[in-house]
């Protein structure tokens, strides 16, 4: 009877302990999907805003072709910040590889989105 009961017990821990595993790796999934969307989004209402400013107005030389407002900017910037964190970077990376910069954070977001997310459209 102590066998049995033993190997039930064992039995639980084993399946309770391969369950929390898959909870951690499903929820990660989901806060990615949610950046994604998130980051979707905000492109969407960056390109439907059509009382924002597009460009500054100042010729970036290394940017040429990603002009836009700083307005533009501030709404995109949290969403780029979300997606790149889902991906495991942490805030202290994103300030050290992008120094502040908001649009290099935001052209290290599209190219994460471009790069692992092709079937999600906009």
């Amino acid at each position: 009877m102590k066998k049995t009961l033993f190997s039930a017990v064992a039995c639980l821990v084993i399946v309770t302990s391969c369950n929390n595993e898959s909870i951690q790796t499903v929820a990660q999934e989901n806060n990615t999907a949610e950046a994604v969307q998130n980051f979707k989004r905000a492109i969407i209402t960056v390109n439907n805003s059509k009382d924002l400013p597009v460009t500054d107005g100042k010729l970036n030389s290394e940017y040429q072709s990603f002009q836009m407002s700083e307005q533009r900017k501030d709404i995109l910037l949290p969403a780029a910040k979300h997606l790149i964190k889902s991906t495991g970077i942490k805030d202290e990376q994103i300030e050290k590889t992008t120094n502040g910069d908001k649009t290099t954070t935001i052209l290290w977001a599209m190219e994460i989105f471009r790069n692992n997310y092709k079937n999600s459209s906009l």
